[in-house]
């Protein structure tokens, strides 16, 4: 007998070994993969309009006072505050997001209820992998921490403390995870109020829930403060424009986000009624199956349904967003399986369902051994979806560069031209080369020299006369010569303007961030 145990032991213990082995391999091939892809990836304006209110807000007022033209909370922008303090040089944050894609990884390998091939096909899925990976953002900090949160749901038992700082935190990286951080907190007060159904026991005092509260609902208005839009703004609509009244197309277009956030290598075209209509039916599929996994246990089919709702109500009202935003639906089923593993099956909601006609009930139990049987070929199809979209994303970022702006910064540097006065057309898409060259650019939208841009009232669009009047005047003011750099190649000229044409920059994935640099002065 004892020889048996020991060789039990023994064997377990070669299990854990080739397991850790496992996620550190994994972890590693991450990780390496991550710094080859942020040191090729051409940051564009999302991520450098950040990381240049870090750099050029000069207060933490007036730090707060930008960020709330951003439609972001302030988390993010705080990190970039600190990095700023040590370097002007956006690879920092860069490589602060790998390591937090990397945290995020190794939470979800370590401790996550998955096998160990879909651990790996998630890792190397188009969110983690090229998403939240290269592309610097506040994405990446919002799923460490709903990760975080997944990992500490145990300790839910003793005390809520643990979990409401981490809400917390989840509600100000940014708009989707607060939504998300509700959800959580919705199902921990129903699960709390329904224990005796659920048989869960919870030792935690009402002082530490009152406190839990405290912090959560502190995080939240912190979160909303910053995110309610100012006056002036004219971002996504700003505080006024909403989808309040019914339309069908729209609505077509936030379902069809479900297949859309698990299904990425085939998206239908949001301007195409067939298209939206054939893939509306194929979302509401996908939408019943997840639902029927989760039905014994309801705690998961709430945090499933609740999380949804609320971020498919907000793609329709505000935002329909890219694959970054309704993304996080994907996160939604993935978090939802991950609760789920805490919680043995239940009847509760399978009593419900056996007062109804038989008729019903026997269809609803066909449907629901339908789902037993397919449950993980489901699970795999839409992990093997995002693995092919992520590896076609991160490939093609080695190759194709997301944005121009860094090619046409050092080639400004390289030929010594960062001394000169630049202006530079759109402003938005100039941003990044500000970055890049540490410096300010003359926009022609604001009519001074500026670096992050703010979707406001004063922010005036301009045309290529009124950029080329500009020009001319500076340069007859200054009795100089201007770079010109624009997102567009200059078509037109003005007889008291000298325009040289320098270089193009065009090889980019953003269509508006390609480069037509020009030399500009007046004529003698």
């Amino acid at each position: 007998m004892i020889l048996i145990q020991q060789k039990t032991r023994e064997l377990f213990n070669l299990f854990q070994k080739k397991d850790r082995g496992l996620e550190l391999s994994s972890l590693s091939i991450f990780f390496v993969f991550g710094l080859i892809g942020i040191l090729n990836h051409a940051m564009w304006r999302d991520e450098l309009n950040g990381w240049l209110i870090a750099r050029d807000s000069h207060t933490i007022y007036e730090l707060f006072s930008n960020v709330k033209y951003e439609g972001h909370p302030l988390l993010w922008y705080l990190c970039l505050d600190l990095l700023n303090q040590l370097t002007h040089n956006p690879i920092a944050m860069q490589v602060l997001h790998l390591f937090i894609a990397t945290g995020s990884a190794y939470f979800f390998l370590k401790f996550s209820p998955f096998t160990k091939l879909q651990k790996i096909l998630f890792l190397f899925g188009y969110l983690p992998f090229y998403e939240y990976l290269l592309i610097s953002r506040n994405y990446a900090i919002g799923l460490l921490t709903i990760f975080l949160f997944c990992f500490c749901f145990e300790s839910r038992q003793k005390s809520y403390l643990k979990l409401s700082f981490i809400l917390a935190l989840m509600a100000n990286t940014n708009a989707y995870c607060l939504l998300i951080a509700i959800a959580f907190t919705i199902i921990l007060l129903l699960e709390y109020f329904w224990k005796e159904k659920l048989n869960y026991k919870s030792t935690a005092s009402q002082l530490n829930i009152i406190i839990s509260l405290v912090i959560f609902f502190i995080g939240v208005s912190t979160s909303v403060a910053t995110l309610i839009p100012p006056i002036d703004s004219n971002l996504q609509g700003g505080a006024t424009e909403w989808m309040l009244q019914f339309d069908l197309v729209q609505l077509a277009r936030t379902i069809t986000r479900i297949w859309n956030s698990y299904i990425l290598i085939l998206v239908p075209t949001d301007s195409k009624p067939l298209d939206l209509f054939i893939f509306t039916l194929f979302s509401l599929s996908i939408l019943a199956f997840a639902v029927t996994i989760f039905i014994r246990k309801p705690i998961a089919l709430l945090f499933y349904l609740i999380a949804n709702l609320e971020i498919l109500t907000f793609t329709y009202v505000k935002f329909l967003g890219s694959a970054r935003h309704y993304g996080h639906l994907y996160i939604i089923l993935i978090v939802s399986l991950w609760l789920a593993s805490y919680y043995s099956p239940s009847k509760l909601l399978i009593h419900t369902l056996t007062k109804l006609p038989s008729q019903i009930n026997s269809a609803i139990a066909n449907w629901s051994n339908f789902v037993s049987r397919y449950k993980t070929t489901f699970i795999m199809i839409i992990l093997y979806a995002q693995l092919t979209a992520g590896i076609i994303a991160f490939s093609r970022d080695l190759f194709i560069p997301y944005s121009a702006s860094r090619e046409t910064a050092n080639y400004i540097q390289s030929h010594h031209l960062e001394k000169m006065f630049i202006v530079g057309s759109e402003d938005f898409a100039i941003s990044p080369i500000c970055a890049y060259l540490n410096r300010k650019i003359y926009y022609p939208e604001s009519q001074k020299f500026g670096s992050f841009v703010l979707f406001n009232s004063q922010r005036q669009l301009t045309n290529v006369d009124e950029i080329l009047e500009q020009v001319s005047t500076i340069s007859h003011e200054k009795n100089q010569n201007i770079l010109l750099i624009l997102n567009y190649e200059l078509k037109t000229s003005r007889d008291d303007l000298k325009l040289s044409f320098l270089k193009k920059f065009t090889n980019a994935f953003i269509h508006n961030e390609k480069y037509y640099i020009y030399i500009a002065g007046n004529r003698i």
